[in-house]
């Protein structure tokens, strides 16, 4: 019979500071000390949804899912400025997912970068917690000393959870001061697409690819990615559409519809966008590539027409700010793939890379060792920035070995996974 050990036990970075000391609790809906930024409705509806309330009638007469993954409050942030030495979090969430492939720390976790600026923080920490449970409390640091100056405090709101309520702790006595200046202006990029627009399966909700854009880019990035449910609904085009200072529109959602659904909504999405912004641009992006590329011909010769379809129709539009982007060359071919994490169901992520040939690093946590059973299959180590560091190393170094330990995994993946 197996035996269930609490890390705590084991492992103490795995324990939270907990602390004594009373602190002064901010609520973002009622206090204007914190700015929340991504999320465009708060401000009126003051909460964490994505979507308006004006459409909480229309949302579950759609097919699909739409009205609870708009709940999920994907592509949120809180931003302040302090000098606190002590920064906790109280949250409630009203609804979340169990999902075992995906990390509960991105599913329903709030990570905080510390910095100046918003483009050069740098990640802290995400909030770890008992994921059977709607509340929880985190504390991030208990430090001795008051920071010497302000410094720009950033939490990501979760991914795949819908929060009801987020209080943040600072010492009484710190400096609080909202951020209003996170980004240059009030320019926005809107993604509408799937779940991986989503977040879906990132270990923490900065590291969803519309929050790296954003600090990348330096601009506010909105998500409207809907797991399994982006289909091209025009109750969404015409919300999207009332958006301010959009910039840019990426439309990024193939990969929920069929072919014939994506023909009999595209046209009617990308018109009802043009109501509200005749020249903005659009990107229509073709989805990325897929398992079943490698395994299956006829998917090969469907996803063809496809591609051929998005791509013929950018250029029949006569829309010179209607661009077409081909999914599968969006991602580059890497050689190494890194998946460090505190938690982990069957990681879709290292079964992906092995396909692709990656020689994997990854921490030994859930089911990624199933998958990297030995050092003939790939790499594990700790989640010490320096252990990390040593395994990519020694495989940037050693070509054979990248190749032999890309060979092998997918070889695995292929015989076992799929």
């Amino acid at each position: 019979m197996s035996k269930t050990i609490d890390i705590k036990k084991v492992d103490s970075n795995f324990i939270n500071q907990e602390n004594k000391e009373d602190l002064y609790y901010i609520d973002p809906k009622v206090n204007d000390s914190v700015k929340i930024y991504g999320l465009y409705w708060f401000e009126k509806d003051k909460r964490y949804h994505r979507l308006s309330k004006e459409l909480d009638e229309i949302l579950p007469k759609l097919e699909g899912s739409v009205d609870v993954l708009a709940g999920n409050s994907t592509g949120g942030m809180v931003a302040f400025y302090s000098n606190t030495n002590i920064l906790k979090i109280k949250v409630k969430l009203s609804f979340k997912f169990h999902m075992g492939h995906m990390p509960y720390t991105g599913q329903a976790g709030f990570d905080l970068y510390l910095g100046n600026t918003y483009q050069d923080m740098k990640f802290y920490r995400t909030s770890n917690f008992d994921f059977n449970k709607s509340e929880y409390e985190f504390t991030y640091f208990n430090h001795q000393d008051l920071f010497k100056e302000n410094k720009l405090f950033v939490l990501n709101f979760p991914l795949y959870a819908t929060v009801e309520e987020v209080l943040i702790g600072i010492n009484p006595i710190s400096d609080i001061l909202p951020c209003s200046n996170l980004f240059k202006d009030d320019s926005k990029i809107v993604f509408y697409g799937t779940s991986i627009t989503q977040g879906g399966c990132a270990s923490r909700p900065g590291m969803s690819y519309t929050q790296i854009l954003s600090r990348m880019l330096g601009i506010e990035c909105l998500n409207y990615g809907f797991s399994g449910n982006g289909k091209g609904h025009i109750e969404i085009a015409e919300a999207l559409s009332t958006i301010k200072n959009v910039k840019l529109f990426v439309l990024d959602y193939e990969a929920n519809v069929t072919f014939e659904r994506l023909k009999a909504t595209l046209d009617n999405f990308v018109k009802c966008i043009r109501t509200k912004y005749p020249i903005v641009p659009i990107i229509i992006i073709s989805k990325i590539p897929m398992y079943l590329e490698f395994h299956d011909d006829n998917y090969v010769i469907n996803e063809k027409k496809i591609r051929s379809y998005q791509r013929n129709y950018v250029r029949k539009s006569k829309d010179e700010n209607l661009f077409y982007i081909d999914g599968a060359k969006v991602l580059g071919k890497t050689n190494i793939f890194v998946n460090p994490s505190f938690s982990e169901g069957l990681p879709t992520t290292v079964l992906e890379a092995g396909v692709m040939e990656c020689a994997v690093v990854a921490t030994p946590v859930g089911g990624t060792t199933e998958i990297i059973s030995s050092d003939e299959i790939g790499y594990t180590c700790g989640l010490k920035p320096e252990e990390i560091q040593e395994q990519i190393e020694k495989l940037i170094i050693n070509k054979e070995e990248q190749i032999k330990l890309g060979k092998n995994i997918k070889q695995k993946v292929v015989d076992q996974f799929s």
